[in-house]
């Protein structure tokens, strides 16, 4: 079965849901396309393995109340056959699949009578502990842009800083106006996750940067109206998510990093890292600094720590396996 995903065939009802993971559950444009994907997939799939002889973009209620549990388990097998799937997608598609049902039930439920992902158990995953710096790294890109490399220094030097020293989501950073900036008290009002406002803080160093920046911006004619975003392009608009993904991406090529493959994100891992390492160990002030809604998110930061303490205690210089006389 070779499955062809055309976005254009979205159905009325994916625009709907589509539109209730943006606006009502406060979702990022791109978790929300990933979801468009996913489904759009299952659909071709639900399109071939049934039989079915219309349009995706005409599938509806009536087609999808007749999903089962069974037709989502032949969805699993063929993506781990067919398309090599890996543990970590196949769980992502099912939850895509599991969550839009949550939402037919709740709006169709004489329709709909039970979720078909409800028998269903979780797929085990492969532990994917996440890509961060080094305390090196992480002080030797914080500085890395110079007049020599950039004609923005100041404005990108600022914005790798902050992911480092406050552990920004990307979406985050980037809707940051002036006005939410607080440097009586070194903290920025941000929009998290379902649009949940939380107060992060900055360190000195974070705050010079960030006056000298907007000092800077001033001089230069650029506008400093408080409701203005704090981070702009070349042509005086709010810095997007491709701008920020190529300052990031630059500043690991200038360091000599790109055999890591490290991405935007990594600067969020790297600074809960440093945070667990050499900060605190309380992981209930680390979901804070996170901005994380479950305490097993932030577990995955201790697991990383733990991970290095039995590799170093493998290195010890009394780890000694001969037999004691």
């Amino acid at each position: 079965m070779d499955l062809k995903i055309n976005a254009k065939q979205n159905p009325k009802i994916l625009h709907n849901f589509l539109y209730y993971l943006q606006v009502i559950k406060g979702y990022s444009l791109k978790t929300v396309n990933g979801y468009k994907l996913d489904l759009l997939q299952f659909f071709n799939f639900i399109k071939e393995y049934q039989k079915i002889n219309i349009e995706i973009n005409e599938f509806n209620i009536f087609i999808l109340s007749q999903v089962a549990t069974a037709d989502v388990i032949a969805f699993l097998v063929y993506l781990n056959f067919s398309k090599d799937s890996s543990p970590y997608t196949r769980q992502r598609k099912l939850t895509a699949i599991r969550q839009f049902y949550r939402w037919l039930k709740y709006l169709y439920p004489k329709r709909i009578k039970m979720n078909p992902t409800h028998q269903i158990e979780n797929i085990l995953k492969v532990e994917r502990l996440p890509k961060y710096l080094s305390l090196k790294q992480a002080k030797k890109v914080c500085n890395i842009f110079t007049i020599q490399n950039t004609n923005y220094p100041l404005r990108n030097n600022t914005i790798i800083s902050l992911f480092i020293c406050t552990g920004l989501r990307l979406n985050e950073l980037i809707n940051i106006k002036i006005c939410d900036v607080d440097f009586s008290n070194n903290c920025i009002k941000v929009k998290g996750k379902g649009n949940k406002e939380r107060i992060v803080y900055f360190n000195t160093s974070c705050k010079l940067k960030l006056q000298k920046y907007l000092y800077l911006r001033e001089r230069k004619g650029q506008p400093i109206d408080i409701h203005s975003p704090l981070f702009l392009n070349n042509k005086g608009k709010k810095l997007g998510t491709d701008g920020i993904e190529y300052i990031c991406h630059k500043a690991y090529k200038l360091a000599g990093l790109e055999q890591y493959k490290y991405n935007v994100h990594s600067l969020r891992h790297t600074a809960a890292t440093i945070m667990y390492r050499y900060v605190t160990q309380d992981v209930l002030i680390l979901k804070e600094f996170l901005g994380h809604k479950r305490i097993s998110t932030t577990e995955i930061y201790t697991h990383t720590y733990n991970k290095q303490l039995v590799e170093a205690m493998k290195k010890h210089p009394l780890n000694c396996t001969q037999k004691i006389a």
